[in-house]
């Protein structure tokens, strides 16, 4: 754990020296709830709330980790660091924990703005919940930008982040509720998109809901080990074809 621990401390330092990265990211979903939070989430303060903070994670998971780990494999630093000792795993999990801590900084920014300019006003307890899901629940996403990372080439890594990033924050429908006529078939498959069941999760929370839907824990689950496989691979691929 000491070791991953200091992977996420030199992937953080690395990151905040590039101000052009890292301020973007945190800035930009605070001007999306300041430009747009009245119009798409009217009425409904604490899910506008979670809707732009799951933005805003979910940015820092495409951009942070798809984007820079891609850029990252043209630099000789990571051919030397990969000559270390050090499982792939630990330096993974390295990049995991420097990711939350700017989803961290980016939805208390959010949430800062949420409260002070649209009366949201979740309290203590819900609040510590919504953060806590908001964490937890960008897991999957932060390993499915790792793999993107490791699977992309890094001049394709912006552009497809760019492309993958709206229509998942659609398909969860970030800033407005899941229809209630949709047929069968398409609700079923609607429950399986991983963004749908981190929003259902985040709207139990937010709201106050005591039931917690189970099912979309376990679908998240489900996709934290799917996208957790992708990046392992992505990550062994890759190192095959550095050193081989």
């Amino acid at each position: 754990m000491s070791i991953a621990l200091a992977h996420a401390k030199a992937e953080t330092i690395q990151l905040l020296r590039v101000p052009a990265f890292a301020i973007p990211i945190i800035v930009f979903p605070v001007i999306a709830i300041l430009a747009f939070g009245r119009q798409v989430v009217d009425g409904e303060p604490e899910r506008l709330l979670a809707g732009f903070a799951a933005m805003a994670v979910l940015g820092v998971t495409f951009f942070q980790f798809g984007v820079a780990v891609a850029t990252s494999r043209l630099f000789t630093w990571e051919t030397y660091l990969r000559t270390l000792p050090v499982g792939g795993g630990a330096r993974l999990l390295g990049k995991v924990l420097s990711g939350l801590g700017f989803a961290t900084v980016s939805v208390v920014a959010v949430c800062v703005a949420g409260i002070a300019v649209f009366d949201a006003s979740p309290l203590p307890l819900r609040a510590a919940g919504l953060v806590a899901a908001l964490l937890l629940g960008c897991i999957p996403f932060a390993l499915l930008g790792i793999a993107l990372g490791y699977w992309l080439p890094p001049r394709a890594a912006l552009p497809v982040a760019n492309l993958a990033f709206l229509p998942f924050a659609i398909a969860g429908t970030f800033w407005k509720r899941a229809p209630d006529d949709l047929p069968r078939v398409a609700d079923v498959a609607w429950q399986l998109v991983p963004t749908r069941s981190w929003m259902e999760v985040l709207d139990s929370v937010a709201t106050g809901d005591s039931r917690l839907p189970l099912h979309h824990v376990a679908t998240l689950v489900g996709w934290t080990v799917v996208f957790g496989g992708l990046a392992w691979w992505g990550y062994r691929r890759d190192e095959g074809e550095r050193f081989r």
